[in-house]
């Protein structure tokens, strides 16, 4: 071989191993890229629990450190962290369980529960313990110096939660304890304060950015245990389990115990379903709604990041709970197709709620009403479950319009602004009608006028700029006019401020 065959040779090999560090090099940076997206989103907050359960009288203690960034552009001279809890006391002026479910909530009578904060501190500094909110529920920290625009705090708290015995998202039944909203959590800072939204009986009045959580549970050893995130360990000492758990970039932490738990698993892309149950006779079949609901909206919304998802049967009044990871759905569902059509619905929050924040206590429409629609899509692409979507929404109508009636027979007026506080809602009839029913009409309607195609092709869009985030209604506007490049203010505006009429054509 001559020597100018051997340089060519050569060069052809260092040019394709340069062509191939060039991809490696890419395809590494992707992955990083990638990885850094999901688990750390720039810097956000980052929450280390350890928490302990006490089943002899329904405690749990916590150590909570909140590793509390400034995404502000202000200066923050204190900080503000929910009490949810302190909505379940004796004493509670607003609550989370209304007159007509309170029977139903409260099996046993009612049941006192709530949160103690022992200690807090700011950097290893003791500060004053400063209960405060319109009802005991916000606690309020000072800051040993001014919080500057990306400065970071670490406040240490120490408290005791009570769980009640009541069939909700926090607290505890005959099979299930349900540990939703229990610790301190930060609150948003918005228009020159911190958001103290208080935990009515309407709605999800819950509004959180993505936290990352590093968390320890310690609880008897004849427990199941189902949470958020990923649950990297579980030892066993003297009788006690002691599990941790990781679970980044998420808008809460949520967990439920129960003795009676059979679990049943199965993987749909990177993502682990888990089912646990009881009292379920085809549970396979339950599991299965999820494995398919998981890979349906990845495909029709954009990839779910996260490497498990949990569907939990629990003690709940009502039909099912989102949180990160994780939904209850409630063993009082009877029928089984309204068990999984919940179980479809909760799953669809992992894209609405979670991975696509929102102000549910403004704008519950934003969530609730994508992700009952969501849940008609997931029909129209999954015909084995044999759902009949124009029934459905022909069902809709005929049941808003029938309210609306009733509602304006009995009260004079029947105000169908759907963006508005959750606590201004008369009642949860009235929420359930105008930011869930009304809410899937308005998102069938949305999509009649720009077509099918348009419209899914917005919701990637809206998703995809929204990811981790925290969008509002005027994101969503701009992601389908950006898609459509037509204006669609008004439209949107007839149906959120309540000027669209609207008739039952049958």
């Amino acid at each position: 071989m001559s020597k100018s065959n051997k340089k060519k040779i050569a060069l052809k090999i260092v040019i394709i191993s340069l062509i191939l560090l060039l991809v490696l090099g890419i395809v590494i940076f992707a992955l990083i890229s990638c990885k850094d997206n999901i688990l750390k989103q720039g810097e956000i907050t980052n929450y280390t629990l350890n928490l302990s359960f006490d089943e002899s009288n329904n405690t749990l203690t916590g150590i909570q450190e909140t590793d509390y960034i400034n995404n502000y552009e202000v200066v923050l001279k204190t900080l503000e962290f929910h009490l949810y809890p302190n909505a379940f006391r004796t004493d509670a002026v607003y609550r989370p369980v209304n007159t007509l479910n309170y029977q139903r909530a409260y099996p046993n009578g009612f049941s006192s529960g709530g949160i103690t904060i022992k200690s807090v501190k700011v950097d290893g500094q003791s500060k004053e313990i400063n209960v405060t909110g319109n009802d005991k529920n916000i606690l309020e920290v000072e800051l040993n110096d001014d919080l500057y625009p990306g400065d970071r705090v670490l406040v240490q708290l120490e408290y005791v939660v009570q769980l009640p015995n009541c069939l909700h998202r926090f607290g505890y039944g005959d099979n299930t304890y349900n540990f939703g909203n229990f610790y301190p959590i930060a609150s948003i800072y918005e228009q020159g304060s911190f958001r103290e939204d208080n935990y009515g009986a309407n709605g999800d009045p819950f509004y959180s950015q993505m936290s990352n959580y590093d968390v320890t549970i310690t609880y008897d050893d004849d427990f199941i245990l189902a949470s958020s995130g990923e649950q990297l360990n579980t030892t066993l000492s003297n009788g006690l389990k002691t599990t941790t758990i990781n679970a980044d970039a998420v808008r809460d932490f949520a967990f439920v115990l129960s003795k009676n738990f059979s679990v049943i698993s199965k993987k749909t892309g990177n993502t682990m379903v888990y089912y646990y149950y009881y009292d379920d006779a085809t549970p396979e079949k339950s599991l299965q709604a999820g494995v398919d609901a998981i890979s349906t909206f990845n495909n029709l919304f954009g990839e779910y990041p996260y490497k498990t998802y949990s569907v939990v049967k629990a003690n709940f009044i009502h039909g099912g709970m989102e949180y990160p990871n994780l939904v209850y759905i409630s063993d009082s569902v009877e029928d089984y197709e309204d068990y999984i059509n919940v179980i479809i619905h909760e799953t669809a929050h992992q894209w609405w709620y979670n991975l696509v924040g929102s102000n549910a206590c403004e704008y519950a429409w934003l969530d609730e009403g994508l992700t009952e629609f969501s849940t008609l899509l997931f029909y129209r692409y999954n015909k084995g479950y044999n759902v009949n979507i124009e029934d459905s929404l022909n069902a809709s109508l005929s049941s808003y319009l029938l309210f609306s009636e009733i509602y304006e027979s009995a009260y004079g007026e029947f105000n169908s602004t759907m963006s508005r506080n959750v606590n201004d809602f008369s009642g949860e009839m009235e929420y359930v009608y105008v930011t869930y029913v009304k809410g899937v009409l308005f998102f069938d309607s949305l999509e009649e006028t720009i077509g099918e195609k348009n419209f899914l092709k917005a919701l990637k869009h809206y998703f995809k700029e929204n990811e981790f985030k925290i969008a509002t209604p005027d994101d969503m506007i701009s992601s389908f006019e950006i898609v459509t490049k037509r204006s669609l203010e008004g439209f949107f505006d007839s149906w959120i401020n309540g000027k669209v009429i609207l008739q039952n054509y049958d």
